[in-house]
């Protein structure tokens, strides 16, 4: 049996076809929808791991208003060479969180193109990127082979057309990823750029020739596809391209745009009205490095601005998200506002845990006003493929979007202005990619 898998930097999901039928896969029976996988790991002291929902409600329970408390740890001896005095052994000690249960990955995907991303500490044991998502990928090997009930033959999983902004970057993710599929032991890999999936899914039901652009909009990169489908089986590819904006990104200009002020920004400290440091609100555009912060030395830093600064209140809300890790749960909050915002004129962002206490009204077009760069982006990049292809948006008969971030507003009113509303139609925006890799995987059996 041959599987299309979607490995998203989201969410993740598999289907297989048979030439008829098309069937989505349970990856996640924890999940509100089985079919759908967050694309996360949760690592335990111990090396046990869990993917998805489960890997959430783990973390979550066992981190979430959990007050750090660092304790000196051994780590060894080494030789230290002082001048006049020698080598001599001395032994190495660092502050390590005490009772940390675990530990979430969420986006290991956007760590491929970023070539200092080479390996991590889980508990004293090291792993590299290619390593954890071999993990990730092994482990959903293993439930797709559960729920079929026989071995699986041959996988074609998605990639997006560019996995980052240049040549090298896009070149080292691709061999990264190659090189996690190698390790996870996945038979017969081969790999296809996602909006051609979502392209071939679509393509099962054509009768009639048409152009169309696929608009594939995840979590962590906007993907171009054209293609010229003649309605009997036959397509042929015209243009791709891709940057890497995606919803994530979206996510971090909800945070620095709108709730900085609720966590210390333009605080000034002492007598001469000293500016907070930025570089510690800076850490707040992922949730992955708000935990950086809980070195001493960060803690030390806010403790201070606390005991001088003007706005206290502020300054221990943001001690209280970085002490009791509800940096993860503002992103989850983030994102719930932000799709929302795809129905409400507004929404209320608000956060009520530990020292951390406000509502932020966030109106539609300040969202809009905040991504304005991405969108800008997102239509150059369409513009760069209707080039390269020859084409103008008149020639385009249909628009397929799919991704969670192709619901957008500001997104579906610039498709509709460049293409014509008529022209725009939505697949499953969780799955759409997945069934063409199903398809794709049976073509190619």
């Amino acid at each position: 049996m041959r599987v299309g898998l979607d490995f998203g930097t989201t969410n993740s999901s598999a289907a297989v076809y048979d030439g008829e039928r098309l069937t989505l896969l349970p990856l996640d029976p924890v999940n509100s929808s089985a079919s759908v996988l967050r694309s996360t790991l949760f690592m335990t002291r111990e090396g046990a791991a869990y993917i998805g929902r489960e890997a959430i409600n783990r973390f979550t329970e066992g981190n979430v208003g959990r007050e750090i408390e660092y304790e000196w740890k051994y780590l060894g001896d080494a030789e230290v060479t002082f001048a006049g005095l020698g080598t001599q052994q001395q032994a190495l000690y660092a502050k390590v969180d005490a009772n940390a249960p675990g530990r979430l990955f969420q986006s290991l995907k956007t760590g491929l193109r970023d070539r200092s991303f080479r390996q991590t500490s889980v508990f004293g044991t090291y792993y590299t990127l290619e390593s954890l998502i071999a993990i990730v990928l092994r482990l959903i090997y293993e439930r797709i082979e559960a729920s079929l009930g026989q071995p699986v033959t041959g996988m074609v999983i998605g990639r997006p057309v560019h996995y980052a902004a240049t040549p090298e970057a896009d070149a080292l993710a691709f061999e990264r990823m190659q090189a996690a599929c190698m390790l996870a032991e996945l038979p017969e890999v081969t790999f296809l750029e996602e909006p051609t999936g979502a392209a071939l899914s679509y393509a099962r039901e054509l009768r009639s020739e048409q152009h169309v652009l696929v608009f594939d909009f995840g979590g962590g990169t906007l993907d171009v596809t054209i293609m010229r489908l003649d309605g009997r089986g036959g397509r042929q590819f015209i243009a791709t391209d891709g940057v890497p904006v995606g919803g994530d990104l979206l996510d971090q200009r909800l945070v620095m745009g709108r709730l900085l002020p609720h966590f210390g920004e333009g605080t000034t400290l002492g007598a001469r009205r000293l500016p907070f440091p930025t570089h510690i609100l800076e850490h707040l555009s992922e949730w992955q490095s708000i935990s950086d912060m809980t070195q001493p030395k960060y803690l030390e830093i806010i403790d201070e601005a606390i005991a001088i600064g003007d706005r206290k209140p502020e300054l221990k809300a943001l001690r209280s998200l970085v002490r009791q890790n509800y940096g993860l749960p503002m992103y989850e909050e983030v994102e719930r506002v932000k799709v929302l915002l795809s129905d409400a004129d507004t929404a209320v962002l608000g956060m009520h845990m530990g020292e951390i206490d406000f509502d932020e009204t966030v109106p539609r077009w300040d969202f809009e006003r905040l991504i304005g760069p991405d969108v800008r982006a997102v239509e150059a990049c369409i513009d760069r493929a209707l080039a390269a292809g020859g084409l103008k948006a008149a020639d385009i008969d249909v628009v397929l979007r799919t991704g969670g971030s192709s619901r957008i507003p500001r997104f579906v009113r610039m498709l509709a202005e460049k293409f014509g509303p008529d022209k725009l139609q939505e697949m499953d925006v969780f799955t759409g990619v997945a069934s063409g890799m199903a398809v794709a995987a049976f073509e190619r059996g």
